[in-house]
């Protein structure tokens, strides 16, 4: 009978033992072995501003014509939402997409593997602050020599055949702060809305024994083409081996034509030019 009760009160101290929290030491003691907790914002970590500016400037350059000026997306996918940047690392997914022949088809971009990183920097801080800039600030845009700007606008860029500072332009930079300024040198916002939106692609089409007809381009393939008139009503036209004869016209197409020659000097500087166009 003693060893029994013996028995029992050692399997109940035991238990006792194991049901008690084990006190958790707090304060300044030293910090439990382990990796270290993952940087802010989950995967997508917090880089350098330096890479950042740099990916601004590379972005601007390289994919804003398709992906939006804020990287919203445009006539290619927003990439703020994008599988491929949320499962980015440094880059290394991002320069799988640019490499696949699906891109390539598309766009054919072959851009040093550091380029592409800063890219990714700048992709990852505007997911991190998607409500706002991410982590591009004037301070960041506003370092070009607005001089430069002004010989750029009236001379190798030719902005000048188009716009005026005295003109459409006048006192742009007190309408708009930096950032914005440079979404829209890059690429303008196109008007939406019904009619005939000034910056809206349009069409003519010429059919045999017709006038030509123009329109807003609604749709243009192989096979057909599709326009709409001021008053709202559409009409289209079945394409035949050519005929009709349809001719665009695209108020933007500057605006397009010479992200192919704009240096990152050039973008800088013209819009330190015109944020200071009061």
């Amino acid at each position: 009978m003693t060893k029994r009760v013996l028995c029992l009160t050692a399997l109940t101290i035991a238990l006792a033992t194991l049901a008690t929290p084990q006190a958790i030491p707090l304060g300044r003691g030293p910090a439990p072995a382990g990796p270290p907790p993952p940087p802010f914002g989950g995967r997508l970590k917090v880089y350098e501003s330096a890479a950042v500016s740099r990916g601004l400037s590379a972005y601007t350059s390289n994919c804003a014509s398709c992906h939006g000026a804020t990287a919203r997306g445009n006539t290619a996918p927003d990439l703020i939402r994008s599988s491929v940047t949320m499962h980015d690392t440094d880059g290394v997914q991002l320069g799988d997409n640019l490499k696949a022949a699906a891109h390539q088809t598309v766009a054919k971009l072959s851009l040093p593997a550091d380029q592409v990183y800063d890219i990714a920097a700048y992709l990852h801080s505007r997911v991190s602050d998607s409500a706002g800039r991410g982590q591009v600030h004037t301070a960041e845009v506003l370092v070009g020599d607005p001089k430069a700007g002004e010989a750029y606008f009236k001379g190798a860029g030719r902005c000048n055949t188009c716009h005026s500072v005295t003109g459409d332009l006048k006192g742009i930079g007190g309408r708009f702060d930096a950032p914005s300024l440079q979404e829209r040198i890059v690429m303008p916002p196109r008007t939406a809305g019904k009619g005939m939106p000034a910056n809206a692609i349009k069409a003519t089409v010429t059919s045999q024994n017709s006038a030509p007809v123009t329109g807003v381009l609604l749709r243009l393939t192989d096979f057909d083409v599709i326009l709409r008139f001021p008053d709202g009503s559409q009409q289209s036209w079945t394409i035949n081996h050519g005929v009709p004869k349809v001719v665009t016209t695209d108020p933007l197409q500057a605006h397009i034509d010479i992200m192919t020659t704009l240096k990152d000097s050039d973008m800088h500087n013209l819009t330190a030019y015109l944020a200071g166009v009061k």
